[in-house]
């Protein structure tokens, strides 16, 4: 867990900004920052999050991300930057906004306090995926989550689940969710996991609609590896999604294996570390 006395300060000195697709207000607002960083001698760059081959070459020379959009267009700049340790700062063109920092109505008043070095760096924990079958190996990485679940068919899928090569179960149910402390409060929660502090770095199993009530929620020790495999003959295709936006087919006998904390997504925050539960229970509380 980051101390807020320990403050850790990116140079800033080249910024990104990233906005929300067809956000009409995100790409004025990133045009109006585009020219006003510029005029404080800061070099600026910005992009539609679509043009992902034009960001990935901006990437080697940027200090600070922008990201303007919904916790949604996070969760994708998030799979960017984390690799190249890039920090980020959200501005929320979003509905909840858990993960952004300000909202377009603060930018004039707040942002320089960050452009001056006046914030803490939150660290959240993410996850990597690695896919093995078929004769391959893929990888993806997740702030949120990797999900294991049905296909088109209705039908229940059998899945293997092992923790640091020990077989803890067969789950048969409509998927298993292995989600961050970040994520714990989205499909995790909705599938009725448990709500982790996104300080936390321990990683949940959570089955989804799962066959025996006895299958439940399972919060991991930081460094566990997880293993699910889809159980041939007994199950039909799966889907993996990684964080809801990376989705490819899985077939019975390829297995994921999961690893927690293999890398590292950072906000600048200005906000206090209890600033999580004022907008969980606002979460709660509109969702009753």
């Amino acid at each position: 867990m980051t101390d807020m006395s320990e403050r850790q300060h990116a140079d800033i000195r080249t910024i990104g900004i990233i906005y929300r697709e067809h956000s009409t207000e995100a790409a004025q607002l990133a045009q109006v920052l585009t020219e006003r960083l510029r005029g404080t001698g800061k070099q600026v760059w910005s992009a539609d999050r679509m043009a992902e081959d034009r960001i990935t070459g901006l990437l080697p020379e940027t200090n600070v991300m922008f990201v303007l959009g919904g916790d949604g267009t996070i969760l994708s700049v998030a799979r960017l930057c984390a690799p190249v340790n890039i920090p980020i700062l959200g501005i929320n063109f979003g509905r909840v906004g858990f993960l952004t920092e300000l909202e377009p109505s603060e930018v004039d008043e707040k942002l320089p306090y960050y452009l001056d070095g006046d914030y803490w760096m939150d660290e959240r924990s993410m996850l990597q995926a690695e896919v093995v079958g078929n004769g391959g190996l893929e990888r993806h990485i997740a702030l949120n989550d990797v999900v294991v679940v049905r296909g088109a068919e209705p039908r229940v899928i059998h899945l293997n689940i092992w923790i640091d090569n020990h077989l803890y179960n067969t789950t048969v149910a409509d998927g298993v969710i292995v989600s961050t402390a970040t994520g714990s409060t989205a499909y995790n929660l909705a599938a009725g996991g448990p709500i982790l502090h996104p300080q936390v770095r321990s990683s949940v199993i959570t089955p989804i609609a799962p066959h025996l009530a006895a299958d439940r929620s399972l919060i991991l020790e930081p460094n566990a590896v997880i293993t699910l495999e889809l159980v041939g003959d007994t199950s039909s295709p799966a889907l993996l999604s990684a964080d809801g936006q990376i989705n490819r087919d899985i077939v019975p006998g390829m297995k994921v294996v999961i690893r927690g904390n293999a890398y590292v997504t950072k906000f600048l925050r200005r906000r206090p570390p209890t600033f999580f539960y004022r907008i969980l229970s606002r979460k709660l509380r509109d969702n009753l």
